[in-house]
């Protein structure tokens, strides 16, 4: 279940870093991570394998990592399209998995990936409530 507290709307953040630093303490302070500069790390690690910006306006940055504690996510809704790697992003569905936990990753990366393909579903995360978006991605979750 996504919890409301993982849902972060009409963000003032400008750059690709700044996102991803506050993803990593947003992680650390849901008690996500154990270990903020760890997860930071491994989200860049990410990063640079392949950038994480899929369609626009949206990015989906994971981690597997041994400084998670459960399988989780965190939605970011910025005011203002950032530079991410060459893409313009606005809406970032970052997702947490344990390192061991391949199965759930994998999972969580493909009921989100499915539903991303919707036009329809991009673009209603632009403009929905807060309360719209947890039900969504739930429904999304439980699918």
């Amino acid at each position: 279940m996504v919890d409301s507290k993982n849902v972060f709307v009409d963000l003032e953040i400008n750059s690709f870093d700044e996102c991803i630093d506050f993803i990593s303490k947003k992680a650390f302070e849901l008690g996500i991570s154990s270990d903020f500069k760890q997860t930071k790390d491994d989200l860049l690690k990410r990063e640079k394998e392949m950038s994480t910006a899929l369609l626009f306006p949206l990015a989906v940055p994971h981690t597997k990592s041994i400084s998670i504690n459960r399988s989780d996510l965190i939605f970011l809704r910025l005011n203002n399209y950032i530079d991410w790697n060459g893409e313009k992003v606005k809406i970032v569905i970052s997702l947490f998995s344990f390192e061991k936990d391949y199965n759930s990753h994998i999972e969580m990366l493909s009921k989100i990936s499915r539903k991303l393909i919707d036009e329809n579903f991009r673009k209603s995360l632009e403009v929905d409530s807060k309360k719209e978006i947890v039900k969504n991605l739930n429904k999304i979750m439980k699918g």
